[in-house]
Order: structure tokens, then sequence, then C-alpha cells
């Protein structure tokens, strides 16, 4: 392999207290990647010298496409199309080139993941990720493609970036459409390339976090994830990345920022952890996911992390991207130079869920509540006054809280046996890579039922009125004819299929209504004791006829208004036979299929 250095046109970098010309660029040659120097290719930020504030879909469609002309190491497949009609594309990234998933059945090279501007307004990662990608196939970067894969999604949310609008034409905000999958962009992104391609590692890029950060970051935190995929993302790779930071004069560090605690101390907290968000589902599938935010802009950390100096409005942009550069690289990098670890950590996640999965002893106990609270201490950058460019900052130490520990545990069950009823639930399932049986013959067994005594729904959100359940176990016999379905834990998913099927998560099937039709919300304590006696009023005064015609049905309403509802998604916690076969989509048509 050849290193060359092509000569570019003087560019000029202004950094506080820095001016830095660029006259040439590295470049490693290599199959599908000479080019000569005047035909380097600029990314649409940088020719507009960081003074547009984010590339809009056309400029940025025409790089990705004028790039992929240039090179044999990447090319660019449609995944979907959004409702304004555009494009979502999957670039791939790769020395020897990738064209389709089938082609790392035998590879050991991790995969890496970028997805970029869910948010439509949010638009730095996006920038960085042009850059990001010329440089693997045309620049310095080039090396990496020889250890690992890259995988990048310009824009997944194309529609949202031209209105500069924060959701997509449905009005969802995508990054809290992870588990109900209902806009058209994130039930792509799931079903055709996280459980397809299945990348190791798993990054989405926003705007978020505090100044004087150039990125701010946050990995899975909630205790349903593995706990070895938690760590390498929190003690080995975040390390990784802040030093990356401070070798160029910036810093980062948690999203998003800093809090009032109630005892008067100031500590650092993060945002909440449903799975309905990227960085946790993407753990609860396996991978190691990442969420990157950039904040402000208006100040940065210099001289490794000991001074804090503004940053001229005019020259934001420009570190706001960098910072992303860096923190996508750091990703791209620590996976090229520690394959085994990468690919070992993903791969044991996925060997072990299957394992506590089959394993009946009750001995697996999964987080069905919990709480934050403090990881550690440690100093960071606080503003203690002053707007904008005008800012002060001090730099103090607190609490630093992001860990969440568990308040409330249940066995994880042998497997979950729903009854047909819930059958709009099963293509759900399927999407998010959850294997289904359908039973061939009925079934009789003792199994664990939740009773709901409590159903809420305080918070209109997503277009669903968000519920919450009170519930108590109680363990029973249940019959279900053929036709009922069971889903097994003993899967690779079988974090997710716990979060997903336990009803009394803070993110579930019964959360987005997939069983309003079955688990009403139940009324106030006191409307419920004034319903028991109306219908034990009721009963009693039947006569025997009205008795033997409608009694049962009173009796059971009476039950239900005393014990609580039946959430008919029942625990299975001994290995027992369960007659079936597996289930298949009737077909894999895209949501918007109705009017193509």
């Amino acid at each position: 392999m050849s290193l060359e250095t092509i000569q570019v046109s003087p560019r000029r970098f202004v950094f506080p207290g820095i001016a830095l010309i660029l006259t040439s660029v590295p470049f490693i040659g290599g199959p599908g990647g000479q080019i000569h120097a005047q035909e380097w290719l600029q990314a649409p930020a940088e020719a507009s010298d960081y003074q547009q504030g984010g590339t809009l879909y056309a400029p940025l469609m025409n790089f990705v496409y004028e790039l992929e002309s240039r090179t044999e190491l990447m090319n660019v497949v449609k995944i979907t199309e959004t409702l304004g009609g555009r494009d979502v594309v999957l670039s791939i990234l790769s020395n020897p080139p990738v064209f389709q998933k089938a082609d790392l059945a035998y590879s050991d090279k991790p995969v890496v993941l970028i997805v970029n501007n869910v948010h439509g307004g949010e638009v730095a990662g996006k920038d960085a990720a042009m850059e990001i990608m010329r440089d693997l196939v045309l620049g310095d970067l080039n090396p990496l493609l020889d250890e690992v894969v890259v995988l990048v999604v310009p824009t997944i949310n194309p529609d949202g970036a031209e209105a500069r609008r924060r959701t997509n034409n449905e009005g969802f905000d995508m990054n809290r459409d992870y588990l109900k999958l209902e806009s058209q962009e994130i039930q792509a992104l799931v079903t055709k390339i996280i459980y397809e391609w299945r990348p190791d590692i798993f990054v989405d890029t926003h705007h978020g976090g505090s100044a004087p950060y150039a990125l701010t970051f946050q990995t899975n935190m909630n205790p349903a994830g593995d706990p070895n995929i938690m760590r390498l993302g929190n003690e080995e790779i975040i390390p990784q990345i802040r030093a990356a930071l401070r070798a160029e004069d910036y810093d980062g560090f948690w999203y998003s920022g800093p809090r009032q605690l109630p005892n008067g101390e100031v500590g650092w907290a993060p945002t909440s952890v449903e799975p309905r968000k990227q960085h946790v589902y993407g753990t609860l599938a396996n991978t190691v996911g990442f969420l990157f935010e950039t904040p402000s802009g208006s100040h940065r950390v210099v001289d490794n992390g000991t001074r804090v100096v503004p940053v001229p409005d005019e020259e934001r942009y420009r570190h706001q991207v960098r910072g992303e550069y860096i923190g996508q690289r750091e990703l791209i990098r620590y996976a090229a130079a520690n394959p085994e670890t990468v690919r070992d950590v993903v791969a044991n996640a996925r060997a072990d869920a299957i394992a506590r999965g089959n394993d009946d002893s009750d001995d697996d106990q999964i987080p069905i509540a919990y709480k934050q609270t403090e990881k550690r201490r440690e100093q960071f950058w606080y503003r203690e006054g002053g707007r904008g460019s005008d800012a002060e900052f001090e730099l103090v130490e607190g609490p630093i809280l992001t860990e969440w520990q568990p308040t409330e545990t249940v066995a994880r069950p042998w497997g979950y046996l729903i009854p047909n009823s819930l059958a709009k639930v099963v293509p759900l399932l399927l999407q998010h890579d959850i294997s289904v049986k359908r039973t061939t013959e009925p079934v009789e067994l003792e199994v664990e039922t939740w009773y709901a005594t409590e159903v809420t729904h305080d918070q209109y959100f997503q277009a669903h009125y968000l519920k919450a359940v009170t519930a108590e176990r109680r363990t029973e016999t249940v019959t279900l004819p053929a036709g009922s379905f069971f889903i097994p834990s003993g899967q690779a998913g079988s974090n997710l299929i716990s979060y997903l099927l336990e009803p009394t998560t803070n993110d579930n099937l019964v959360t987005w209504g997939y069983l309003d039709n079955v688990v009403e919300v139940t009324p106030s304590a006191e409307a419920m004791e004034a319903r028991r006696a109306e219908l034990t009023a009721r009963l009693q005064g039947l006569s025997q006829a009205d008795r033997d015609r409608m009694g049962a049905r009173l009796e059971r309403q009476i039950q239900e208004a005393s014990q609580g509802q039946a959430i008919p998604i029942h625990r299975v916690m001994k290995k027992t036979d369960i007659p079936g076969i597996l289930v298949r989509p009737f077909n894999e048509h895209e949501p918007n299929r109705y009017f193509r």
C-alpha cells in the first residue's frame, strides 16, 4: 500500500489563538481509491466553510452519490422512502467492498453503524459523517476499512431536516419510536439494518448537552441491558473518545448537563433510559449503543481540560462538526484496533441472553423497575453566570448520576403464552427479530399471570395515551386453544422480550396501547368501590332466571373490580412441551405500501 500526498487549495482554519493553513491531505492509496489531486472531494459543510448551518437533502445526496462514484469501497442502498418522497439510504464502506449482508456471513470484521439527523434540525453529526465517509474511502482513514465495516445512514429524517423540524411528516419524534415502530423511517432502520446487518456498535447523532463541551455522550445505562456491553461502552470506548477530544484541544462529557439536587448540591445527570430511545434499544438488541450530542459550541475546553474559552459565532458550527467527527472516528478506530474484544462482547451477550432464557430455575432476575443513583463523583465545568459568549464557567466536583439500580425484579420466565386475541402484537414482535410460535394443539398449564389493580393514562405522547400499570402476580392454570402464541425467552433478544412483555416496566406493549382491546384504564379507587357495590346489588336483585342468564358475567365483573384485570401475557415458568410452528410474516411490505 503506497503513501501519497494530495495537493489541494490552501484553506484557512481559525481557532482561538491558532491559525492553520491546510496545504496537503495525506492519502493512503488502495483498491478503488486512486485519485488525482484535482479530484479531492470537499464535504458540503467544508465547501461552505461551515457557514450554512447544516446540509440539506439535495446537496447531501449529491455528495453521497458523487463519493460512491469515485471508489469501489463504498456502496449505497435505499432502505425506504419517506412520506415526503425522499430516499433514506444506507452507505456501506469496507475493503474489500461489501454489497450485501450475506457477504459478512464468515467475516470477523466488526460492524459500526452511524445514524444521523433523526431530529431534523440536529445536523452536525451528518456533516461530520460526510467527512468521515470521504476520509475512509479517499483519505487518511482508509486503512481502517481493512479492519472494520462502516455503515452510515446520512439522514434518517430528510423530511424533518428540510423543514428544520424535529419530527418527521407524521409528527413523530422518531427517537421515541424504537419499540412501537410506527414511523416509516425507524421501522426500516430496525428491520433492514439493525436485524439484517447486526452492527456491533451503533451510534446516532444529535444536538444537545451542555457547553463548554464539544461532544456529550451517553451509553445504555438501563439495568436490563447486558452488563458487559455497558461496561465496554462506558469504561473502554468513552475514555478513548474523551482522550481524542483533548488531544485536539477540546473535551467531552456525559449527556446531558448539570442539575440542582434536593440537597442543594450540583450534580450531572443524563437523560432517562427507556428503550423507546435508540441508545437504550440498541443495547437491548445486543449492540454497543451510543448517543452523541453536540452542545451549542459557544465555548470550548482547551489546554487538556484546564481552561474554557469563548468561540466566535461564525466558528461555532465548525467546532460542532469537529466534535462529532472525533467521536465517530474513535468508534471506528476502537473497533478496528480491538475487533476480537468487540465481537466477543456482542456474541457473548447474545449467547448469554439465550442461556438465561432457557434456564427455568428462577435464579435469573430481570429488573422491571429502577431508580437513578450516583455512580461516582467527578469534576465538570458548570456555568455560574452569563449567557452565550458572556457565560462564565467554574470547574466543580459533584455526583455523576449515570447509574440506575433495580428496585424491583422478577424471575425471567421460560416463555410467554398469549391468546389469539393479542394477534396484533405478533407482527411487531417479528419486526423486533423476536421468534413466535403458534400452537397447533390446545395447551393447559400452570402459569404466572399479572392482575392489574390500576391502569392509568396520564400522558399523551406520540399519538398515544401512555399507560402505566400497577399489578400483582398470581399462579394459576390456564387453558388456551390451538392457534394461541408462545414466545420463548431463550432467544438473543431475551432482554428486549421481557421488557416488552412484562406489563409493569416503564416501556412495554401495554404502555403503547397494544393491549387496549383487553386491558381497560381503571377508574379511581372510590369509583371502583362504587362499581363493586353497584354490580353486587344488581347480582343480588336478579331473579333466578336472570341469574342463570347473566350471573356469570356479573360475577366476573365483580371479581375484576375487586381483584384486578387479568393481563393475558402469561408467564410460563417451567419448561414444558408446547406443540407449535414458527410464525412468519404474511408479507414484508413497508408501512406506506397502501399508497404506492
